[in-house]
């Protein structure tokens, strides 16, 4: 099929892309905020629906809306799993204009939730509704889930999903995200990590002391420091009791795969301003850790005094927030017992555990049809065949999509490494958003063949 009308549609349309891109990002849609991500869901559903997407929205009380929007016709159903809500943007003071004034420097757009996710979503429904306006008819029917608490675990995608089977049933998952590597080759992503998100928390005095009595009472932050070191060694490794036990080993077939892909450890470095990885990791060794090995990570700590000067006293109350992001086989709800029997072993039934949020990992197969067709839409777009990841770093919602038929699944998009997800000005770079169109538009028939 020739292109040269589509592809002249997206490259006339970029500019005005851009301008709606940086509207979306000026609502803060940010976790717990309930007004914001209202107005998030009511400006998403207006887009979809002027793209010609017949929308329904799925309300709960005290929940961010799920939207669901449903375009194009065929004999094969495309489910979009995407979000509109979007990470905290504090600390402000680290931003270089406001986050939610997006701002265009260096040919990139500057905002929070410009790549996480707000330009992912929306660069899918321009590239369907260009190829409307080019082509003709969707050759396929793409089904949007928009959710609002991504940010925060998708504490309630699940529960809405269990309550409407209808909507995880389809042929395959175009997850959020995607992008380009450190030396700008396309990639395709077939699998995401799963999270357990907790907040340790201790209390050992009624009060802060007068740190002169230091020696008899028991300072909080020490307390739970001295919990966290049972938990992890240097190297990266976690010290929770069977916290490996269900850990999928890659197969001999995956490593094999895994030489074939990339490992721009300088270029990695070099982004983040880091002189090592963890526990002296590089080359093969940092890139299987990267992706086979499942971590725990302190997100946050706070204890005591912060402020300016000095203020002498013993803490009565410490915490800490964690994420640990798992793979294939773990399972958060017993990662969450094993932490909880880990800690009483030990003394500290003190210490207790809330639960912010979990999602199961899932992995697809990366040599899946629609990923296939992924392949031809890229390279025919980029001139260069792209590298097929096993699995994001991060966590996305698709075991609740995929796992009920055991879809495979993959992500297309424009994020590259610096586009600083989750940090302090976050980026896209505007050269790639065309590309990106013009891989969907050919994706979207690739697929339709499959």
């Amino acid at each position: 099929m020739a292109y040269d009308k589509f592809d002249k549609l997206v490259a006339e349309r970029t500019t005005q892309w851009t301008e709606e891109l940086s509207d979306y990002c000026r609502i803060p849609c940010e976790t717990a905020q309930l007004p914001e991500l209202k107005r998030g869901a009511a400006w998403t559903a207006d887009r979809l629906r002027k793209a010609g997407a017949k929308i329904e929205i799925i309300e709960k009380p005290g929940v961010a809306p799920l939207v669901v929007g449903e375009m194009g016709s065929g004999p094969r159903t495309l489910i979009c799993v995407q979000h509109y809500d979007v990470q905290p943007a504090a600390p402000l003071e680290l931003w270089t204009t406001p986050p939610y004034e997006p701002a265009i420097r260096d040919n990139k757009l500057f905002a929070r939730g410009v790549s996480d996710n707000k330009g992912q979503f929306l660069i899918r429904v321009q590239a369907a509704e260009a190829y409307q306006d080019a082509i003709g008819p969707l050759p396929i029917k793409i089904r949007f889930l928009v959710e609002g608490e991504e940010e925060s675990s998708s504490r309630h995608f699940n529960s809405m999903l269990q309550e409407r089977p209808d909507l995880t049933a389809g042929d395959g998952s175009l997850q959020e995200g995607g992008g380009l590597d450190a030396q700008d080759r396309p990639t395709l992503i077939c699998g995401v990590r799963g999270i357990l998100y907790v907040e340790l928390s201790v209390r050992t005095l009624n009060y802060d002391a007068h740190s002169g009595g230091a020696s008899l009472y028991e300072n909080a932050a020490w307390r739970l420091v001295e919990a966290l070191a049972t938990m992890r060694k240097p190297d990266g490794t976690v010290t929770i009791d069977g916290f490996y036990d269900d850990v999928r080993k890659p197969t001999d077939k995956q490593l094999a795969r895994l030489k074939t892909v990339p490992f721009e450890e300088a270029k990695l470095k070099a982004i983040y301003g880091a002189t090592r990885f963890v526990g002296g990791k590089t080359g093969g060794d940092a890139q299987v850790a990267q992706l086979f090995a499942p971590t725990c990570n302190i997100a946050g700590i706070w204890s005591g005094w912060t402020g300016d000067d000095a203020k002498t006293i013993t803490p009565a109350e410490a915490h800490v927030k964690i994420d640990m992001r798992l793979v294939p086989d773990q399972d958060p709800e017993k990662v969450e017992r094993q932490l909880r029997a880990h800690l009483d072993k030990r003394g500290f039934n003190d210490i207790l555990i809330k639960n912010w949020g979990s999602e199961h990992p899932y992995w697809g197969p990366v040599d899946a049809p629609i990923v296939d067709a992924a392949e031809r839409a890229s390279t025919a777009v980029y001139g260069s065949k792209p590298l097929r990841l096993f699995s994001s770093p991060g966590t996305a919602p698709q075991y609740q999509v995929c796992n009920p038929h055991k879809l495979p699944m993959v992500a297309i998009g424009y994020s590259h490494p610096d586009a600083r997800v989750h940090a302090p000005d976050e980026n896209v770079r505007l050269d790639l958003m065309p590309k990106a169109a013009m891989v969907l538009g050919r994706f979207f028939d690739e697929f339709s063949r499959t």
